[in-house]
């Protein structure tokens, strides 16, 4: 492991260790949701239980891949918060996520464990919070809490946020928590990846901003200039907001660091930019979403260019969440309207090319799907999705999906190449 990730690692253990402790003599106070000890403090509850029934053919395109067939896939979680004192507070989360099948472990399946478990100290604009917890940056583009999959992502560590007038500070240092599928309480403590770093946001003129320097250490990073360890710097900054009926969301990053031997340097950019009609029936929303991120130029040159998205969200282009924004450039249109308050419906297509010939193509996080290979196609694929999402109260959320990814000119040179069919039904309670 490189010195800074050992370092930030072995601080992150220490820290990491803090459960909040939640007094056992609750007594029922007047709110649903909320207990009250002998000594008079507040636990408030709060929970969620989503049942999802997949169907996924043809998982990398490939027909024979063990992940491809129907499963029903549940996850639980109760959480309890506390407030302890003025400055000191609490919140432990459990969560049970597993699924019929042996499919789409770990990250669809663990039994029973922490998902979060923090003392938060300080005031309400400025505090520290030290322990498990989530965490989701901007417009998660690099740290996500990866919703979609059945196990969320969550972090050992410590990260500080600090309002500062108008403009928010968040600092942090945290290991991503390796899930262990089978068993109770073993996803081990601080023993995954790194992230750290800066991330403030505040107004811009017009609009908001926010901007950011971020350090990830990975113990082994597989691409396209073969396995490593790596130290990879982000340095990015992100405009976004609205006026009138228009709307954008403006990204920049550049990267660098070490793989292994190699130096990094690597790019990218991505745009949403849409218009709202709330005056229109239904009110539509339209947007086009425009993105590039760089690949590598020439393998065993010293330099490797591919950009990694780090920690993303794996729905970057669609449920079925095949492929990663690395050396790619795609152009994504996108139709939403509201036929009620409470119903969403949506549909979107989007075309997605590699950007250098020499590299390959990558799915979410980072996995290299497909090697170049003799290819000199840049086309990938077409991908179009249809949805509904539908809010029938304050508790309970429906919502259905369907994704059809046709298979492109370089994937059809390179391997396995059948079209992709992905329907994703879910029915969701929260208290």
């Amino acid at each position: 492991m490189t010195t800074i990730s050992s370092m930030l690692r072995r601080m992150i253990g220490l820290g990491s260790i803090l459960l909040a402790a939640c007094p056992l003599s609750a007594q029922s106070s007047s709110s649903d949701n909320v207990a009250s000890t002998d000594s008079g403090l507040e636990i408030e509850f709060s929970g969620l239980v989503r049942e999802r029934l997949t169907y996924i053919d043809n998982v990398a395109f490939d027909p024979d891949n063990p992940d491809n067939g129907w499963f029903l896939i549940q996850r639980i979680a109760l959480t309890a918060e506390a407030e302890i004192s003025p400055n000191l507070r609490s919140r432990v989360t459990l969560q049970s996520g597993v699924l019929e099948g042996d499919a789409f472990e770990p990250i669809q399946r663990n039994d029973l464990d922490i998902q979060e478990a923090y003392l938060e100290i300080g005031t309400q604009n400025a505090f520290l919070r030290i322990g498990r917890q989530e965490l989701g940056l901007g417009s998660y583009r690099l740290a996500s809490s990866r919703d979609g999959t059945n196990i969320r992502r969550t972090w050992d560590g410590v990260r500080g946020i600090a309002q500062i007038g108008d403009y928010t500070l968040q600092a942090m240092a945290l290991s991503e928590v390796e899930v262990e599928p089978a068993g109770a309480f073993n996803d081990p403590i601080a023993k995954g990846d790194i992230l750290a770093g800066a991330y403030l946001s505040g107004p811009a003129p017009i609009g908001q901003f926010d901007a950011y320097f971020l350090y990830s250490g990975f113990d082994a990073r597989r691409t396209i200039e073969g396995t490593a360890e790596q130290d990879r710097y982000t340095l990015g900054a992100r405009w976004f907001g609205e006026r009138g009926k228009l709307f954008w969301n403006w990204e920049a990053l550049y990267q660098f660091g070490e793989h292994g031997e190699l130096d990094i340097s690597a790019w990218s950019i991505a745009s949403n930019t849409g218009m709202r009609f709330e005056d229109a029936p239904w009110k539509p929303e339209i947007m086009l979403s425009a993105n590039i991120a760089s690949g590598d130029g020439e393998n065993g040159d010293g330099t490797l260019g591919t950009f990694d998205a780090l920690f993303p969200r794996g729905n970057y282009f669609s449920q079925a969440a095949t492929l990663g924004p690395s050396n790619f450039y795609n152009i994504h249109p996108s139709l939403k309207v509201f036929p009620d308050p409470s119903l969403e419906v949506f549909a979107d297509i989007n075309f997605y090319w590699r950007l250098k010939e020499e590299d390959g193509v990558y799915g979410p996080p980072f996995i290299l799907l497909r090697e170049p290979g003799e290819s000199t196609a840049h086309f990938v694929n077409t991908s179009v999705s249809a949805g509904a999402i539908w809010q029938v109260n304050t508790n309970v959320r429906l919502a259905a999906i369907a994704t059809y990814s046709s298979a492109g000119r370089f994937i059809k040179e390179t391997g396995p190449a059948e079209d992709i069919r992905f329907i994703e039904l879910t029915a969701q309670y929260a208290f």
